[in-house]
Formats: C-alpha cells, structure tokens, sequence
C-alpha cells in the first residue's frame, strides 16, 4: 500500500502520465480509499491549472547574472576546473 507522502511525491509525474504503470496503478488505488488524497489532488489540479493561467514575467536582471554564474561555476566543475567558460576569447 502506498503511503500519502509517496503520493504526493509521485503526483506531478502521475499526472503527467510519466509514471510506470505499476506506480500509477498503485495511486489510483490509494485514491480509492483515501479522502484525503482525494481533496489534496484536486487542489493541486487546481493550482496548476491557475499557475499555467499567469502572464509570464522577466526574470531580474540581478537573479538572472546569479544563475548564470552558478552554470559557469558547475560546468567548470563538472569539467574538472577548467578556467574556459566556452565564450570566444575567454
């Protein structure tokens, strides 16, 4: 039997259609018998559904250069500490 934690855990992937069958099996039948998974499946639905609805924003020019040193950092890092960024002429 498949706690709720494990459900909501594996709920975007469930219903996404992601899941292995096995897994997706496992929470329909947890959704069976469980009030309060039902409740906190459809207010999830909900969410994302009104998430999708909001305009898109731009992202701060200062949370932007953060992120983008944060990728040159852990690609240096992940190509054992090389100085090269990958931009011509660095």
């Amino acid at each position: 039997m498949m706690t709720c934690k494990e459900l909501a855990e594996l709920l975007q992937d469930f219903l996404d259609g992601e899941l292995p069958k096995e897994y997706s099996d496992l929470i329909c039948h947890h959704l069976r018998e469980c009030g309060p998974c039902i409740n906190f499946l459809e207010s999830y639905k909900v969410t994302v559904t009104m998430c999708r609805k909001l305009p898109p924003l731009e992202m701060p020019v200062e949370m932007k250069e953060r992120l983008q040193a944060a990728v040159r950092e852990f690609e240096e890092k992940m190509s054992g500490g090389s100085k090269n960024s990958g931009e011509p002429g660095a």
